[in-house]
């Protein structure tokens, strides 16, 4: 197979053939009985040339496959992508929805159009452990246990155990308790990695669709702190089994802030289309009348695991929280994902892995409540998002 770049793409010659063209140029220059096995003086030759001949060829192919942004990598991708008009984003804020009891009407300011600002500032609250969170945006309360989102104040994984935000560090008079009585809606990452930028791109390069629903997708996408986003339409006369209003979009965000999201479907729906959601934001259009936009945030949904750790080893010993932990941080649904156990399972495994192995996972299961248990959970909601906590993952050594 000769070395070639033409409309089927490139190809380059193997590392057998670049030493069968080597010695068949050696024997051609010194004879045929020439000695060129890989003990041999002459045979080292071969070796060493053939390996660099293959190191430029990997590196040709690497060049190449660098124009195709679903191959390319690091500051290349970051180059392909540009072309798009995204760039990589960096690390994402956890999203905690935080329980806030009040006996009287009070105002709390959030983080609003700073969402994405390390340096925002708003009603803040934290754990005994010191990790900070901001309320996402400014609400006004009437008494009463209202739940609100809060962003982490420090970026990548903040992932705090449920029940444990219970400290006020902005003092409002009025404000009686806060507590995290579920889990995080997101939990925060670091840097953008190549796979998700790439998934990202590909969803982002509809915004310019003619389709309304791909082009609002692909702009919410783009938010600053969007770290997920789902779009539904119905488009029946009448409302559906999942709400939408009839001839009605029903939009769905983790992560970013309100004004913005609201923003992105003031300039991207379809004129006339009804919205589903319980966030509600008004913005002044530049003709002055009101336009209000309506979207949801993922609805946290506990999911919970039980399986057998069965020893390959006689007396290995495991840390059963660690694995547990393990498994909370690795696995993360999407909105409206479905629930199955192959990837606990998988991960179960790895976290058995990490300990040094000596075990196997068996008799996987999951459940929405603790009780029942099964292998496969759709779902309860299109904004349902399965949420772990190593308290509701149960590891038996057998």
């Amino acid at each position: 197979m000769p070395d070639k770049l033409d409309a089927s793409g490139l190809t380059v010659k193997t590392a057998a053939e670049i030493t069968s063209d080597l010695t068949t140029g050696l024997k051609g220059v010194y004879g045929e009985d020439i000695n060129v096995d890989q003990n041999s003086p002459d045979g080292q030759v071969v070796g060493i040339l053939t390996q660099e001949n293959v190191d430029l060829r990997e590196l040709i192919a690497n060049v190449n496959a660098g124009f195709d942004p679903d191959q390319a990598q690091g500051v290349v991708l970051d180059q392909r992508v540009a072309i798009n008009g995204i760039q990589r984003q960096g690390g994402t804020y956890t999203n905690q929805p935080i329980d806030i009891t009040v006996n009287a009407t009070v105002n709390l300011q959030g983080l609003d159009a700073d969402f994405d600002n390390p340096n925002g500032t708003g009603y803040t609250v934290q754990d005994g452990a010191g990790n900070q969170f901001i309320l996402t945006d400014s609400v006004t309360l009437t008494a009463g246990t209202t739940t609100k989102n809060f962003r982490a104040k420090k970026i990548g994984a903040v992932n705090v155990p449920i029940n444990t935000i219970t400290n006020p560090v902005t003092i409002i008079p009025g404000v009686v308790s806060v507590i995290n009585s579920s889990a995080a809606i997101t939990v925060g990452q670091d840097q953008e990695t190549d796979s998700q930028l790439r998934t990202r791109r590909a969803q982002s390069v509809s915004k310019a669709a003619s389709g309304y629903l791909n082009g609002l997708l692909g702009v919410v996408l783009e938010l600053p702190g969007v770290t997920e986003a789902a779009l539904y339409e119905n488009d029946g006369d009448t409302v559906d089994s999942n709400g939408i209003p009839a001839h009605g979009i029903w939009l769905i965000v983790s992560g970013g802030a309100n004004s913005d999201i609201a923003n992105a479907i003031y300039n991207k729906k379809s004129y006339g289309a009804n919205m589903n959601g319980a966030v509600s934001v008004s913005i002044l259009t530049a003709s002055g009348l009101e336009f209000t936009a309506k979207f949801d945030r993922p609805t946290a949904t506990n999911l919970y695991i039980r399986f057998n750790l069965k020893r390959t080893i006689p007396g290995t010993v495991f840390d059963t929280a660690a694995i547990a932990k393990y498994i909370a941080t690795n696995l993360v649904y999407g909105i409206g994902a479905f629930a199955e156990t192959s990837l606990v399972t998988d991960l179960a495994q790895a976290g058995i892995a990490s300990q040094g192995g000596g075990g196997v996972p068996l008799d996987v299961q999951i459940s929405p409540d603790g009780a029942s248990w099964t292998d496969f959970l759709a779902a309860p909601t299109l904004n349902s998002e399965w949420t772990l906590d190593p308290a509701r993952i149960s590891i038996t050594v057998v």
